[in-house]
């Protein structure tokens, strides 16, 4: 893979950068200034976008929204503290609620589906914004339509706690995505990438696959780094946690095709991951790989877990197309970056389950001032998906 340094975004001179093993997006919008009447006018058209279960954190995160936007909160088996917190908050938000608990895709597109902004920023309950990143964030989707920020992670002092900081900079914060949070977008893009935001059947990974039905698009990822939010520290092993529900969402997008599936298992998996763990011990030591190892093995449980038992009960939700993407070259499971031949593969996936995602050809179609038309196609490619 070849390394360059990272798209550098809008914003303050001097901001730090970080540099990224990943190659740039191809098909960059230029960068236009923005006046500030039209950041005001952004700013009334966007929405922060927040699935939340239980997590009181919640207060915290909208006390850091420092902008007049829609505050949408996408409710997943919410706790009766959560409920009351929400009924007791002095500000105005905009509530929805999903009956299948712990899915993020379903609870994003809830939200989207609950305000008819048209900027979308997707942020979590357990995450604050520095001060000026909602109108950082907003001024950037004026111009490109995807747009993703920098998490600084949150550490304590315990080395578990460290340890995971220097793995999630690794897996998720070394090289430009659309994993969200922060990540701000125009949802005219939605009937260029399929018609649909997030895919409900996979529950996590669901970023991972919006990224994939970007790059099918051309529809780039500008990095804006300046555009920070704080994670909260993790503790224990809460972090294996999250990575067995990636290996569940990994076992899902498998089946459905939205992913691809090594041709031979066992051969690339063991590939993958020890050029990975090389790569993480470089970067950021011996520790911080150890730990990663942990978390593959709880990422690959996950993954036969689902193969075994399907825990969320989705095969019998599966469309007709269902069927493996085969590779011999699967996609690795650290970075998003996909090959010529992986593109190719998942456009075929998606145009045999009856989606044409092809490249946009003209990127100008997402400006304010083409907006109108662009907004209305994406409308109509989302009631299309909702029907179907």
């Amino acid at each position: 893979m070849t390394t360059t340094p990272a798209t550098t975004a809008r914003g303050p001179l001097g901001a730090r950068t970080r540099t990224y093993t990943n190659e740039s997006r191809e098909n960059r919008m230029a960068t236009d200034p923005v006046d500030e009447a039209a950041v005001d006018e952004g700013i009334a058209r966007t929405a922060v976008v927040i699935a939340l279960r239980d997590d009181l954190r919640i207060a915290d995160c909208i006390a850091s929204i420092d902008e007049d936007v829609e505050i949408v909160l996408a409710l997943n088996g919410p706790s009766d503290a959560v409920l009351k917190l929400i009924a007791d908050h002095p500000r105005p938000l905009t509530v929805t609620e999903i009956a299948d608990v712990g899915n993020l895709g379903a609870a994003y597109n809830a939200g989207a589906a609950a305000t008819d902004r048209q900027y979308l920023l997707l942020m979590d309950s357990d995450c604050t914004f520095a001060p000026g990143v909602v109108r950082a964030m907003v001024r950037a989707v004026l111009t490109d339509p995807v747009v993703k920020g920098q998490v600084v992670y949150g550490e304590s002092d315990g080395l578990l706690s460290r340890l995971t900081a220097r793995v999630r900079e690794f897996d998720e914060g070394d090289y430009v995505s659309a994993l969200s949070p922060p990540l701000i977008y125009n949802r005219a893009i939605v009937d260029h990438i399929g018609g649909y935001h997030f895919d409900e059947l996979i529950h996590w990974c669901e970023d991972r696959e919006f990224d994939f039905r970007l790059q099918l698009a051309g529809i780039p990822v500008v990095y804006l780094p300046e555009a920070r939010i704080f994670h909260d520290a993790q503790h224990g092993f809460a972090n294996m946690r999250s990575y067995f529900r990636y290996g569940v969402g990994e076992g899902i997008a498998q089946e459905t095709g939205v992913f691809t599936t090594p041709a031979v298992p066992v051969l690339w998996r063991l590939f993958e991951a020890t050029r990975t763990l090389a790569h993480c011990a470089r970067d950021k030591g011996a520790g911080a790989a150890a730990y990663y190892a942990l978390l593959k093995v709880a990422f690959h449980t996950g993954t036969a877990h689902h193969l075994l038992n399907d825990p969320y009960r989705v095969r019998d939700r599966y469309p007709a197309s269902a069927k493996r993407a085969r590779m011999v070259r699967s996609i690795p499971q650290h970075s998003t970056r996909l090959t010529k031949a992986q593109l190719r593969r998942l456009r075929r996936a998606h145009w045999e389950a009856g989606r044409r995602i092809e490249r946009v050809t003209d990127l100008s179609v997402f400006r304010p001032g083409a907006a109108g038309p662009a907004a209305a196609a994406s409308a109509a490619g989302e009631a299309r998906q909702q029907q179907a």
